[in-house]
Parts: C-alpha cells; structure tokens; sequence
C-alpha cells in the first residue's frame, strides 16, 4: 500500500491537471479515490484540493462519433460520457471535448444529470449523462449544430 507521501504527491499532481488542461474520466474516479484515502488517513484536516472546477476531458475520432452520445432528452441536448463510474447527480463539471479529425478543441460547462442511462433512455453502458449549465459554450453551439445538421 503506497504511503501516505506518495498518495499526496500523486493527488498534487491530478489536482493541478483537474483544474487547468483537464484530466479523463478514469483519472477523476482515480483523484475521488486519493481524495478519500487521505480523509481516511488525516481524519479532521481539510480536504486537500477539492476546490475549483473539475475539468474532464474526453477525445473523439471525429463529429460522427461525438454525435453518437448527443441525448435528446435532455433538453436541448445532452451528452453521455461512457465511463466506467458516474459522478453524482447534480456535480458541475467543465467538459473538455477534442475532435481529432479536425484537430479541435471544445468546452462547456455541464452538470451530471443520470447515472448509467444513455441516449434513447438506454442503460446497456456505465457512465454519465451531462446538460450543459451556460446558455453559450462553443461545445453546446457545436452539438447544436451537429444535431441540426443530422436532422
């Protein structure tokens, strides 16, 4: 079992990543994980590093593929992240999205608002579905379009 150094080291450096370029879904159930050993460990202290926004961050292979986790009803769309663990309901994120083909990167605001139930209401995949918190994000703006041009 690592150390109570090595816990707080590694947490340190998620926390900085968390809060600036952003960090993949499996690192923040990782940084959650750190976050409660420590408690466990320093009972009574503050916690280390929970303030400031989570940014997560996710890559796609192209607009196709970003537009296959729109959901639709979450109004006026939604996005589902396929992860292994979902964040609690009403958690506030900054979503960090990059679409390889073009070579972009989007972000938004979002707030957790289902666990393990998808787009179509579907529950075959772990993970998340997120609204979007900011009436202007270049992510929402994308998704919009992306769901208008399909229609």
């Amino acid at each position: 079992m690592p150390g109570a150094q090595d816990v707080l080291r590694e947490i340190v450096a998620l926390n900085k990543r968390r809060m600036s370029e952003g960090i993949a879904p499996i690192e923040y159930q990782r940084w959650l994980d750190l976050s409660a050993q420590l408690k466990r460990q320093f009972p009574g202290h503050p916690p280390l590093g929970g303030r400031g926004e989570t940014q997560i961050r996710v890559e796609f292979e192209d607009f196709d593929s970003l537009l296959d986790t729109a959901m639709y009803n979450i109004q006026p769309i939604g996005i589902f992240l396929n992860t292994p663990f979902a964040a609690d309901v009403g958690i506030k994120l900054g979503l960090v999205v990059f679409v390889k083909e073009p070579g972009r990167e989007y972000r938004g605001r979002v707030a957790v608002v289902s666990n393990n139930v998808g787009p179509d209401f579907s529950t075959i995949h772990l993970g998340m579905g997120l609204k979007f918190v900011e009436q202007k994000s270049d992510l929402r703006a994308l998704m919009e379009r992306l769901h208008s041009e399909s229609s």
